[in-house]
């Protein structure tokens, strides 16, 4: 079987990841009906809209057509949704007309009525014993996943120290991902770990999920197949026990790895309970049918949304008594005091400055206050203090206004046309990094340096035997 080759800088969304594969591969992911629900659940407005308005079409349509759907205003737009559906090989383009990829299209519709092989959307487990409530798995995944980050920070708390440790493939996927740095009793966060934390939980299960790809890969195993699991299973209920007997013997073994992260709760070899945390990931939002008030209560609880209060003077209060979320804010936050559930402190130049230095931008420390903002702040346009998030952006410009280089420095040129020689040689090779034509100074790169002391050398040479 062959595979895809693996990428050093890996892909960071679903879309790109399907965009990279191989005609081939993707041909056989739109064979699955539930494979084609869940990507179809991933696009945008638009691009739904485009697909359900050309899924019964039974001849191409052109593109000037389609332009015509949307007003003067907006066909920009419709034109480079229409060109990422293509990229996803979702689109067939022929002579200026576009029709749905019939393979896409036949199961898609399939997915929508319930016709073709159903069993893509998981076989139900029949029997009378699973009393797994839903209560119950959310508590199970978020404590799973809280253990994980928790690992991340270097802290654990006393409810995830008698949870079983990570196991090894977990320590894998921390590694391969490079959210993670050093051995199994070493290992430590990396700057790509602090931006991880400050995501929100579906955009890190996401991020988990690609790079278990990307290790599959490197194991040679049959992505293809991989892939379409992991879509049957983002496309189950929630709640409900599924059978195992079904699956192949790698679709097991992924059951077990993905239920060391919370994504799958199995107490009984022969049945697995989807979580909310896979189930949610082509839904917008929490708010599924099949997510009940106890399970949004319990996830509430567990994520305390809305709890960061930040002033004009850059004060932070969080009403919090997580030690997960108080290790998150620590990273960029001069903690001052905690209280039972009151932390306080104050976002300093200084503070700014260490999460810079970490890796994480301005702009994901802004999104991580504005999402997690209290119910009072959430209210107000804009939520988060102006004064605040731009002095947060200036200390990140200011940060970043100078850049170390390794260089080499010329001095000392005999005459200045020595100088002007070698001067327009590392400007020609591009190699010139400053120079001080008064005092006949130069710095140039490590790169040039070999081929630019070369020419100094020649110069100087060259003056002697004049002399």
């Amino acid at each position: 079987m062959s595979q895809i080759s693996s990428e050093d800088e890996f892909k960071t969304t679903i879309a790109e990841y399907l965009e990279s594969l191989p005609t081939q591969f993707c041909q056989r992911v739109f064979s699955s009906p539930a494979a084609c629900l869940a990507i179809f659940r991933l696009l945008s407005t638009v691009g739904k809209q485009l697909i359900m308005s050309m899924l019964y079409l039974k001849s191409p349509i052109r593109l000037q057509e389609i332009g015509q759907w949307a007003k003067p205003d907006h066909q920009r737009m419709v034109k480079s949704k229409i060109h990422q559906l293509r990229k996803l090989q979702l689109l067939v383009e022929e002579k200026g007309s576009v029709s749905l990829n019939p393979i896409f299209r036949k199961q898609l519709q399939n997915a929508l009525t319930g016709g073709g092989d159903f069993s893509s959307f998981g076989v139900p487990y029949m029997g009378d014993d699973a009393v797994v409530s839903t209560k119950q798995l959310a508590k199970y995944a978020n404590e799973r996943w809280e253990a994980i980050l928790h690992f991340m920070v270097g802290r654990s708390s006393q409810a995830h120290e008698m949870l079983a440790p990570l196991s090894e493939s977990v320590r894998s996927i921390l590694r391969v991902s490079k959210l993670m740095e050093g051995g199994p009793e070493g290992m430590t966060i990396t700057n790509s770990g602090f931006q991880f934390l400050l995501q929100d939980s579906a955009s890190q299960v996401w991020t988990v999920l690609l790079q278990y790809l990307k290790l599959e890969e490197m194991q040679n195993t049959d992505v293809v197949e991989v892939l379409n699991f992991l879509f049957q299973l983002v496309s189950l209920q929630l709640g409900r026990a599924y059978s195992t007997e079904a699956l192949t013997r790698s679709q097991r073994k992924m059951l077990g790895e993905l239920r060391d992260f919370g994504l799958i709760f199995q107490d009984n070899p022969k049945r697995f309970y989807p979580t909310h945390l896979i189930t949610s990931l082509t839904s917008s939002g929490m708010s599924n049918d099949s997510v009940s008030d106890a399970v949004q209560s319990e996830l509430t609880k567990s994520s305390q949304h809305g709890y960061i209060i930040l002033e004009t003077n850059c004060r932070v209060y969080a009403y919090t008594d997580s030690p997960l979320q108080i290790a998150i804010l620590n990273l960029f936050v001069h903690l001052v005091s905690r209280f039972t559930n009151l932390v306080t402190g104050a976002v300093t130049r200084d503070s700014v400055r260490r999460a810079l230095a970490h890796g994480i931008t301005a702009d994901q420390i802004i999104t991580f206050l504005t999402s997690n903002a209290h119910p009072q702040m959430q209210g107000k346009t804009p939520v988060l203090p102006v004064t605040v998030t731009d002095q947060i952006r200036l200390w990140e410009q200011e940060r970043n206004r100078l850049k170390p280089t390794s260089a080499f420095f010329y001095k000392g040129f005999p005459q200045r046309q020595n100088f002007e020689r070698v001067l327009r040689c590392a400007q020609d090779m591009g190699v010139l990094l400053w120079a001080n034509s008064e005092k006949l100074q130069m710095a140039v790169t490590l790169q040039g340096h070999a081929r630019i002391a070369e020419i100094s050398k020649q110069q100087r040479g060259s003056n002697a035997q004049e002399q």
